[in-house]
């Protein structure tokens, strides 16, 4: 990877970290490190020792959960890694995938800079939680160990956890009203938390310092600490069994096959630049505008070259994330991908990835910015990850089939006061770990099935968190008209509420990602539909007690009567909440994935059926009619289907003057780009033209989109959608794509307005 810029100084310090190409020559000579590798590496010994390395970092998550007692940490919250001794990730852990990517930065600053002194010796474990050198946030702190073997480095174990609460203006670390840094949690460089295999309990008392819990910190310390010491031994002894050199090559052997593999999937992809928009709402509490992201990728042969021009200026406020969130999102996502079958060794991908970012923009902001509070942008970014790598894999038809639209961005409510006793809670509810996943190119997103980004996270059991903390679930259900309409739906999210119960006091602090409350969730791919945005809803002075002693729960917020209902902004510091009031969370689903009049409308009966779709989406959006049984009305489906295609062939037409000159014909096979576009030749030049009917939209290098007829409309046309007026004064709108010749959807993009149509493919 190259992560060298000479025009910028990647130094930690106002910039991000990124290493030199020679960081290795600011090493201290006094630190010996192993490099060598054995010949003689049989298959068979490779798959035992790589199957070993997994099942080390799982069992270092394992570690974590069962000495903290944090539920943030018991949610899986967390990642963690093995490395090479020049902090290569030979193994990434299945669980939040970005969440640890600043290990091989924090490693690299490590050796670069600390190797002299104080010195990296055997037992040494540092701690970093600096967003511009290791870390996401400051609340994901990074614990690292070295590997020591016959007194030379042989590698490197490292995780980052969610930590309860590291200080800052708001508790739970999550300050959505931070101008800058210095409201935010503590920011601490990388230094040593155990020296030679002691505690240094001077730095241990200066961390729970900064805590408002601190005990529940120093479990989660521990927790951390003892993950790494676990995997670290659990190598050591893997080194005495087969032999160091062995284990080495079999890391080794694991990156260049990572590597290889990465390889081969980009050259099976025509070059050309891809690239995604997305908004995010209100950088401080209360602040009507949205911000805006660019990420675009430009495949050349075997490499990509990843940039954010584009992208808005940071400001203050908590929209921005560090490099380390941008490349996590990256890597993260091609890990789950692409690299799944090779144990998420991301080192090897990196191998083959340029970064040519500008600094200070809101997806690589300097110090010293808010980003604590800023880490939910991280969501979208890795949905935007997915997005642009989902319609890179359609180009080739082996890699379609691993592709899949992004989950929905991610809802945080905190909820912070004292029990009954006196006693402080600061609760994060993680149900947006429920948000259903984006559909495929051939089967639905699976209903609450959790974020793409992080396999193995989970949604806690109710009763752990009526445990911990003064409230009560009325609920948990999927919900409906939640995922994205396609020809395959994105899954459904969930819907939660929750009272407080035996509480003297509670607050709600709001954080959320992208405009997952303002216009969308997640996007869809080739003509399906972006999905809702979800809500944090609060009504006030219910008659839930009534109906309580009356023996009757409700199933739905809406059964119940209030004083005042009042939906929370995106962020917000402080709502209250007090004995019969209740707050319902709408979390996200995934996106959908082709044009919702090409699905089976068997497939939409059953979906209204089971609760999953509504009757009123079933025939605005599918073109469905059903009977009184529920049964598809084959004569009035089609005639509600013919009369919605009629309705697109009077969308705007392009008003774009092509001066582009004509592509040559190449001799190349007719191949898909895009579920219904396809490069081909056609007489003597190379176009891009419709698969479905053969329609030309453009030269082979051309903006599809530009080619295709427009409709530009409100995003309440997504079902259950709200509206985003209620948020912003930007106007947002949802601009829908079809092809001229068959009225085929290709495309449908959640924009403001005044924007011009963003580009979405452009091949070489």
């Amino acid at each position: 990877m190259n992560m060298e810029s000479t025009k910028v100084d990647w130094n930690g310090k106002t910039h991000s970290y990124r290493p030199r190409t020679d960081w290795m020559d600011r090493v201290s000579p006094d630190l010996h490190l192993h490099t060598e590798c054995e010949d003689d590496l049989d298959p068979v010994t490779f798959e035992v020792l790589r199957q070993k390395l997994w099942t080390i970092n799982l069992a270092h998550g394992d570690t974590i959960t069962r000495i903290s007692g944090s539920p943030l940490l018991a949610s899986l919250d967390f990642n963690m890694t093995i490395m090479t001794e020049d902090a290569e990730v030979v193994v990434n852990a299945p669980y939040v995938q970005f969440l640890n990517a600043g290990a091989p930065l924090g490693i690299r600053y490590i050796m670069e800079h600390l190797s002299a002194k104080p010195g990296i010796f055997e037992g040494d474990i540092f701690c970093c939680n600096d967003p511009w050198i290791a870390a996401c946030h400051q609340m994901d702190v990074m614990f690292a160990a070295p590997i020591i073997v016959d007194g030379q480095l042989f590698g490197w174990v490292a995780n980052a956890g969610h930590q309860y609460d590291l200080g800052g203006i708001v508790p739970g670390g999550w300050p959505q009203n931070a101008e800058d840094v210095y409201s935010d949690p503590v920011v601490l460089t990388p230094f040593k938390m155990v020296e030679r295999g002691e505690m240094r309990t001077e730095m241990e008392a200066l961390y729970l310092r900064q805590s408002r819990m601190p005990d529940l910190v120093a479990l989660d310390l521990r927790a951390q600490i003892a993950g790494v010491v676990l995997a670290r031994d659990q190598i050591i002894g893997l080194c005495e069994r087969y032999g160091a050199g062995i284990v080495k090559s079999a890391m080794r052997r694991m990156l260049d096959q990572a590597q290889e593999s990465f390889r081969e999937k980009l050259l099976a992809i025509p070059d050309g630049t891809w690239s995604e928009t997305r908004y995010l709402d209100e950088a401080l509490p209360g602040q009507r505008t949205t911000q805006k992201t660019v990420f675009t990728v430009t495949k050349k042969g075997d490499r990509i070259t990843i940039d954010n021009e584009g992208t808005d200026a940071q400001t203050p406020g908590t929209n921005g994330i560090p490099f380390t969130s941008f490349s996590g999102s990256v890597t993260g996502i091609i890990s789950v991908s692409m690299l799944y079958a090779q144990m998420f060794a991301y080192g090897g991908c990196e191998r083959q990835i340029d970064y040519e970012l500008t600094p200070g923009l809101l997806t690589c902001v300097d110090y010293p910015t808010a980003v604590s509070g800023g880490i939910l942008q991280a969501i979208p970014m890795m949905n935007v990850v997915q997005t642009v790598l989902s319609r890179m894999m359609a180009c080739d038809d082996d890699l379609r089939k691993d592709l899949v639209a992004s989950p929905g961005d991610f809802m945080l409510p905190v909820l912070i006061g004292f029990d009954d006793r006196g006693k402080y809670f600061g609760q994060a509810i993680l149900d947006a770990f429920g948000m259903g996943s984006g559909a495929r190119s051939f089967g639905d997103g699976v209903d609450t099935a959790g974020p793409t980004f992080s396999p193995l996270s989970m949604v806690l059991n109710v009763e752990l968190v009526e445990q911990w903390y003064p409230l009560l679930f009325l609920y948990r259900k999927e919900d409906c008209d939640g995922g994205g309409p396609g020809e395959w739906r994105g899954g459904n999210g969930i819907r939660s509420a929750v009272t407080p119960y035996r509480s003297e006091s509670m607050t709600v602090v709001t954080n959320s990602g992208g405009q997952c409350i303002s216009a969308q969730n997640a996007p869809g791919l080739f003509g399906g539909m972006p999905s809702p945005a979800g809500h944090y809803l609060i009504r006030y002075k219910t008659d839930l007690m009534a109906k309580v002693g009356n023996r009757i729960i409700p199933a739905g917020i809406e059964e119940l009567t209030s004083d005042s209902d009042v939906p929370l902004r995106a962020k917000s510091n402080g709502a209250p909440l007090d004995a019969g009031d209740v707050m319902e969370i709408r979390v996200g689903g995934g996106g959908g994935y082709g044009d919702p009049l090409e699905r089976d409308p068997a497939r939409v009966a059953r979906d209204v059926r089971l609760g999953y779709q509504s009757e009123e989406a079933a025939r605005s959006i599918y073109g469905v009619v059903l009977t009184p049984n529920g049964e598809v009305s084959e004569a009035e489906t089609a005639e509600m289907r013919k009369a919605q295609l009629a309705e697109r062939a009077n969308w705007t037409a392009p008003n774009r003057l092509n001066n582009d000159p004509p592509v040559p014909a190449t001799g190349e096979p007719r191949r898909l780009v895009h579920a219904y576009i396809a490069s081909a030749d056609k007489g003597d030049e190379r176009v891009l033209e419709c698969d479905k009917c053969g329609h030309r939209y453009c030269g082979n290098d051309g903006d599809y989109k530009s080619a295709a007829l427009m409709d530009e409309g409100s995003v309440t046309v997504i079902p259950s959608n709200v509206d985003p007026d209620n948020f912003v004064d930007e106007r947002i709108v949802l601009r829908r794509f079809c092809c001229p010749g068959c009225y085929v959807q290709v495309c449908a993009e959640v924009s403001k307005a005044a924007e011009p149509i963003q580009l979405e493919v452009r091949l070489a």
